[in-house]
């Protein structure tokens, strides 16, 4: 059996501390390759450079940089960097939590689907902002060692994001829901022309529902959520007579 390959990325750029700490738990567990982007490409969610063109440096044994998003370079890495595809897609460790509605603007979280996309059993991993990575070194390496036992369907990852402090433990969750005080700021350039700034002062306000990553999280323990990528709201589906009075009944 070939040694595992496991590919590591994330979305704060190749020299990122989450990244190197991502790489070295994974290289407990096989080959690591770490194709990652050359800058910070945070909240570029799964942006494709389908109009530019995009270079790959190596910068030594099993270490690249992309010019491009994250999804960019596990695609790139999946089709050409790589030998074959790899066994593991691990993207992080992102510097702040990746909770409830933050998986869909997070490159970290998009990686990790690019690499279920190609083929790959895929996690993202995220810290809060005043987290320490050597605590959670050890958490990952924990989950990594077990989460093989777990059958992943196509099209799903897992979503971990690890607390400031000491974990209490890992806990399966829902994603939650979140309220930014996002705050769109104009201003004008010297040459008389408007710009802006998005942005905003006060953080993400969680709901912390019952069984939800926010809660988990915010309560000293690993939050691990399974995401997937069919977003097909069932719960109208459920209306289908609904829908064909609405729309193909007698008044069409």
């Amino acid at each position: 059996m070939p040694e595992r390959l496991i590919l590591v990325t994330n979305d704060d750029g190749l020299w990122a501390p989450g990244l190197a700490c991502l790489a070295q738990v994974a290289s407990r567990f096989g080959r690591v390759v770490a194709v990652a982007p050359d800058r910070n490409r945070s909240a570029i969610s799964s942006a494709l450079s389908l109009h530019d063109i995009l270079r790959i440096s190596e910068l030594g044994p099993d270490r690249h940089t992309c010019d491009g998003t994250p999804v960019d370079c596990v695609l790139i890495a999946c089709r050409s960097v790589l030998e074959r595809k790899p066994d593991w897609v691990l993207s992080g460790v992102n510097h702040g939590f990746n909770l409830g509605e933050d998986v869909f603007y997070s490159g970290t979280v998009a990686a990790a689907f690019e690499g279920s996309l190609q083929g790959a059993r895929a996690a993202a991993f995220s810290l809060h902002p005043k987290g320490d990575l050597a605590v959670a070194e050890a958490w990952i390496h924990r989950f990594l060692s077990s989460w093989e036992q777990l059958p992943l369907p196509p099209q799903r990852i897992w979503n971990l994001n690890l607390p400031k402090r000491e974990p209490k433990g890992f806990r399966l969750t829902t994603q939650d829901t979140r309220s930014y005080h996002d705050v769109v700021e104009k201003r004008i350039d010297p040459r008389g022309t408007p710009y802006y700034w998005i942005g905003g002062d006060v953080g993400p306000i969680y709901a912390k529902s019952p069984g939800s990553d926010a809660e988990a999280a915010l309560d000293d323990f690993v939050s691990v959520t399974p995401l997937h990528l069919d977003l097909t709201a069932p719960d109208l589906l459920a209306r289908r007579s609904d829908f064909d009075a609405a729309f193909n009944g007698d008044g069409m």
